[in-house]
């Protein structure tokens, strides 16, 4: 994907493009001022010849349809949940963290996509979609922010939790009576006033910026580890068909965009902490956090079951579990 790639072209030896790009997310959404700053910056080092035009808020396509779209070439640039599709991309959604506490922090999560997107399998999966990921969003660790306290595991038991995706991440909820529900991103305030959920299953800086703390006052310090949540991909065909020197132009500042968005994030969720607490949330500590470890199932091995039963080669396998297994220690298990 040339993600390390540092080419510097003159302005003037960049083609002419205008290119459209479909997000399902408002342009106020956490984190989404790294994809504007993408696509600004994009136009400003090929001096304007790469006009990029955001669309937001799913105006070209819905969370679920941006894949396609982009697959298909009916657009040139998306941005998407892989979690959506985490059946029909298993690669890719293993690549993207889905497992349960597999990386139990952003830097480590961010490390271990990009690793497995360079590898063979996972590139021959999007292929065959017809996308390449040039950039993807790792936001603070994924914990529950709960309309009641979850003080013990026990509390847990029948909670109706919003679920990312429907492969994997309902396994390990499942393990504790939890109730996987689908809820899209953009949808939570809604999914917790109108009871649909009682929980919501991701980063602290999301409950701040949708005011969540009014109606999921609760905030869960059970850490299952931190998640890839949106990817840019650019449509295979459109890709191939570019110069050279436009893909190195992509790469380079998607690659420093990702740098930004870490080095800013620890930042970002203190800040999100000090306003979720000061407009009344509570941080709320589970009491047997060894009990809750010892009862995690081993989702990496899951995920390598299925996938082994889907027709793919343990050698093939091999290197892809071997990254798992490595980002897997940053739990310290």
């Amino acid at each position: 994907m040339g993600l390390l790639a540092t080419t510097q072209v003159a302005a003037q030896d960049y083609p002419s493009l205008s290119l459209r790009m479909a997000h399902p997310l408002p342009e106020t959404w956490p984190a989404v001022s790294w994809d504007k700053w993408w696509a600004e910056e994009v136009e400003r080092r090929s001096g304007g010849k790469i006009d990029i035009e955001i669309f937001w808020s799913g105006q070209l396509g819905g969370l679920t349809e941006i894949k396609s779209l982009v697959g298909d070439g009916a657009v040139e640039l998306g941005v998407f949940a892989q979690a959506v599709h985490a059946e029909e991309l298993p690669m890719m959604a293993a690549s993207a963290g889905l497992l349960n506490r597999v990386s139990a922090d952003p830097q480590t999560a961010n490390t271990l996509a990009g690793e497995m997107y360079a590898q063979e399998m996972v590139k021959a999966e999007t292929d065959k979609a017809g996308i390449v990921p040039i950039k993807w969003t790792v936001p603070s660790t994924y914990t529950l922010l709960c309309n009641k306290p979850v003080n013990e595991m026990a509390d847990l038991e029948g909670l109706r939790v919003r679920a990312v995706g429907g492969a994997y991440v309902p396994i390990w909820m499942e393990e504790y009576g939890m109730v996987p529900t689908r809820v899209q991103a953009p949808e939570l305030r809604e999914g917790l006033e109108r009871g649909t959920i009682d929980c919501n299953f991701g980063p602290i800086e999301w409950a701040t910026f949708s005011e969540l703390e009014e109606v999921a006052p609760y905030w869960s310090d059970i850490n299952t580890g931190a998640f890839t949540t949106f990817q840019l991909i650019v449509s295979k065909e459109s890709w191939d068909s570019w110069p050279q020197e436009v893909r190195d132009l992509m790469t380079e500042v998607a690659r420093e965009a990702m740098e930004k968005d870490q080095a800013e994030l620890a930042e970002v969720e203190q800040k999100a902490i000090e306003e979720f607490q000061a407009a009344g949330g509570e941080i709320v500590n589970l009491s047997d956090m060894d009990a809750f470890v010892a009862r995690s199932p081993d989702m990496i091995e899951i995920w390598r079951e299925r996938t082994l039963a889907g027709g793919v080669s343990e050698e093939d396998l091999a290197p892809i579990i071997e990254l798992q297994r490595k980002a897997e220690s940053s739990f310290g298990n």
